[in-house]
């Protein structure tokens, strides 16, 4: 019989049970990846602002970083600090259907930059982006959401000045990532901000905070009770 608080501690104990949460933000992914394919028609939102940044394929770097540091953030805070770990991916998720839905109802363009030559590994990197993530549903940009909510979970409970400094560099860069090649304008970046802070707002309330409390500690009961009907 287990007798561990599978998904309430920090640490080994329960660390597996706590990451298989994450498999959740693939699959909602699947649904952006739906959505981008069947898109047809879409609005440009672009503005003077965006035609002033060039493009440059060096940005591509902390464009594709972005997968390694929002999964590598939840494992990290899965393993040391259960409880910012479940308010980012539960702010994570209910982000990204938010602007699943958003991106159904309000499909968005961005222009992308004259034909790319492929004469170095970067601007080959940025084709391939291109190839598989067709130029719609941007407004807001997931990529700057995950980003800004990593960051501003990191400043509140991270105790590291040099975490803190490192996040907000990596936050800016992924933002200028977006813009620098081509991926999202000026008015996504403005959508995603102020998405990010209402989500922070949310899930820092106290009462949304005992509701995910009461979530783990549901999952947690069911684990254990199929553990020792396994051990039975």
């Amino acid at each position: 019989m287990i007798n561990t608080d599978l998904l309430k501690c920090n640490g080994r104990s329960g660390y597996f049970y706590r990451i298989l949460f994450i498999i959740l933000v693939p699959m909602a992914q699947s649904i952006y990846f739906f959505l981008n394919l069947t898109t047809t028609g879409a609005y440009d939102i672009t503005i003077f602002l965006d035609k002033l940044i060039p493009f440059n394929e060096w940005f591509i770097i902390p464009y594709v970083f972005w997968y390694l540091y929002t999964f590598g953030a939840l494992l990290v805070l899965a393993y040391f600090d259960q409880k910012t770990y479940f308010k980012l991916l539960f702010s994570i998720l209910l982000g990204m259907l938010i602007c699943f839905v958003i991106y159904y109802l309000f499909p968005t363009t961005v222009p992308r930059t004259e034909v790319i030559v492929p004469n170095n590994i970067l601007k080959k990197a940025v084709l391939i982006i291109y190839k598989n993530d067709r130029p719609y549903n941007c407004f807001p940009s997931i990529h700057m959401l995950d980003t800004l909510l990593i960051t501003m979970f990191l400043l509140k409970y991270n105790k590291s000045l040099l975490i803190k400094i490192s996040s907000a560099t990596i936050c800016i860069a992924i933002y200028l990532s977006t813009f620098f090649v081509k991926q999202h304008s000026i008015l996504d970046a403005v959508a995603s901000t102020i998405l990010g802070v209402i989500l922070f707002i949310v899930f820092e309330n106290e009462f949304v905070s005992r509701k995910i409390e009461s979530i783990r500690t549901v999952l947690t009961r069911q684990k254990i009770k199929s553990s020792f009907n396994e051990d039975i």
